[in-house]
């Protein structure tokens, strides 16, 4: 991930935590997921409270692993357009 001003190492870290935040995801959750992505990017605690309560869930644990999994798609995100606009200078 290129993230030009941002410590490598930590986006290492958060690239990890979302990988094990999505391994503790049903696919149907996932795919539940990624709709509410497209919707809303930047959920707040209280978004988190709301999914989990609709999936009968009550645990810290799991409003931590939905934050990481939501900042982890935006960084994925971001990394997309990085890699365009790279390709793009390259071409030029």
């Amino acid at each position: 991930m290129a993230f030009y001003g941002l410590n490598p190492d930590l986006l290492a870290q958060c690239a990890t935590k979302f990988a094990q935040a999505e391994q503790k995801f049903t696919n149907e959750q996932l795919e539940y997921l990624r709709q509410y992505y497209t919707v809303n990017k930047y959920p707040l605690s209280h978004d988190f409270q709301a999914i989990a309560k609709q999936w009968n869930i009550d645990d810290f644990h799991f409003n931590i692993s939905l934050d990481y999994w939501f900042l982890g798609r935006r960084m994925a995100e971001q990394e997309i357009v990085e890699r365009r606009d790279q390709g793009r200078i390259a071409a030029a």
